[in-house]
């Protein structure tokens, strides 16, 4: 029996306790250290003018490239194929000169990416699959771990809204067992102060008690996935129930709102305003909404570029995003290629805010599969994380009640790797959804050249 399965046999109170020990462990992690002199001093640097954002940037960039280039294999490799060394670079228009980092180069040279400086009890490994079904390996520092919350803490800071307020956190980990067929279909997590849904129990069944629990919890704010909050939207709204108690905030991240789930999110939920966030797993920089709802580039976590800048008809400027990372010298990202694309504006914000304002960014358009049980799943990176044989995975809905696991193979690739993904599946996702699998030397793009990891052709 795995720790899954001893888990969803856990009655309701073992299963809260168990997430407030994983709340324990996440709280000394992510807010313990020089987290809160780190806050304090992104409150103030919220209020810098653009020379003192430029020379920041620049020491901050000279630090990394010497860092990298004396402590790191793969970029002391690197750069000299390239004949570069760190004092090529005088400004930032420099780093232009140097190559750009993407996934794949991460996949086959991790172990020369690590820092000698470190050992791998100072390093936290993570492992993800992202949405495309490729692993990937990387680390983090402590020093990392605590700066990005802060910057995410700083974000929310803007809105009146502090670390510590009770919210409700929408989320895919499988935090009440798929099995669990009344309620409470929702767990408290006691260090972090919030309640977690995830998007399995999201089905018409079980919305009524979901609604009477969200009205009563008076939760300040949500966090979570667009895609499962709309899909939370569009039960209540098919149900004709009604939110009587509407959170201040909604907050997301990973996944970019489109204009049909904003319109429908804030018609449930009257009154809430969706703050987006742009991150991802790597740390490696990020963005943050201000008041004017502007994406505004948070400076002090790393630097963002775009990758051959194209103009716009507006006069503005849209690219492949590349992240150069300032507080990760375990593991240090320089050029890196996210994968989004996105549009950079010189126009000044209203808000006040002088650092880089990113007029959009555009993530990855996903299709969902409808499980047997009704819930519509739109992320499956989930079952992949542990999946490192698998070089990509496409996810196909071509019939009801059934997925095609398109998969192109790495060569470690064997039957326990499928087994797994099944049991992944019927654990994690729904136990009545048949599963196929179809092996592929390569998967198609679209005719913008996107990859997308889920696919339906139900009519």
């Amino acid at each position: 029996m795995n720790t899954l399965s001893i888990y969803s046999h856990l009655p309701v109170i073992a299963q809260n306790i168990l997430c407030s020990l994983k709340g324990w462990q996440l709280e000394r992690q992510r807010y313990g250290g020089e987290y809160l002199n780190m806050f304090h001093s992104l409150v103030e640097s919220d209020t810098w003018c653009k020379e003192k954002i430029l020379a920041y940037k620049e020491e901050h960039i000279e630090r990394l490239l010497t860092q990298a280039y004396r402590h790191c294999p793969y970029y002391k490799h690197r750069f000299d194929q390239e004949g570069l060394t760190p004092k090529d670079f005088t400004c930032l228009d420099d780093l232009q000169k140097f190559p750009v980092l993407t996934k794949e180069d991460i996949r086959q040279n991790w172990r020369g990416m690590i820092s000698d400086k470190y050992s791998s009890k100072q390093l936290i490994p993570y492992h993800t699959s992202g949405s495309t079904g490729k692993a990937l390996d990387f680390f983090w520092t402590r020093e990392n771990l605590l700066f990005y919350w802060a910057v995410v803490w700083r974000g929310r800071h803007r809105f009146g809204i502090n670390k510590g307020d009770l919210h409700l956190n929408f989320t895919g980990k499988l935090v009440v067992p798929i099995t669990q067929r009344k309620p409470p279909f929702w767990r408290y997590n006691l260090p972090l102060r919030q309640y977690m849904l995830n998007m399995q129990h999201l089905t018409r069944e079980k919305i009524a008690p979901i609604v009477k629990f969200i009205n009563e919890t008076g939760a300040i704010f949500f966090v979570g996935y667009p895609s499962i909050i709309n899909s939370l939207a569009l039960l209540i709204q098919e149900s004709n129930m009604a939110i009587k108690s509407n959170p201040r905030f909604i907050f997301t991240s990973a996944e970019k709102v489109y204009n049909d789930q904003r319109k429908r999110i804030e018609a449930v939920f009257a009154g809430s305003k969706i703050i987006e966030h742009y991150g991802f797993s790597e740390n490696a920089a990020c963005a943050s909404k201000c008041i004017k709802n502007h994406y505004h580039e948070d400076f002090e976590l790393g630097h963002l570029e775009l990758l051959s800048p194209q103009q716009t008809i507006d006069g503005d400027y849209s690219g492949r995003l590349l992240a150069s990372s300032f507080h990760n010298d375990g593991f240090p990202f320089i050029r890196y290629e996210i994968g989004d694309t996105a549009t950079f504006t010189s126009t000044p914000c209203t808000c006040g805010l002088q650092s880089q304002v990113i007029k959009e960014i555009e993530g990855r358009n996903e299709d969902y599969v409808v499980t047997p049980e009704g819930t519509k799943i739109m992320r499956f990176d989930y079952i992949f994380k542990d999946a490192t044989s698998i070089r990509e995975c496409q996810v196909v809905q071509r019939e009801p009640n059934s997925i095609v696991l398109r998969i192109v193979r790495r060569n470690d690739y064997s039957e326990k790797a499928e087994k797994s993904l099944l049991q992944e599946i019927k654990e994690k996702i729904s136990p009545t959804l048949q599963v196929s699998f179809e092996y592929v030397d390569t998967i198609p793009r679209t005719k913008a050249g996107k990859f997308k990891a889920v696919l339906s052709e139900l009519k």
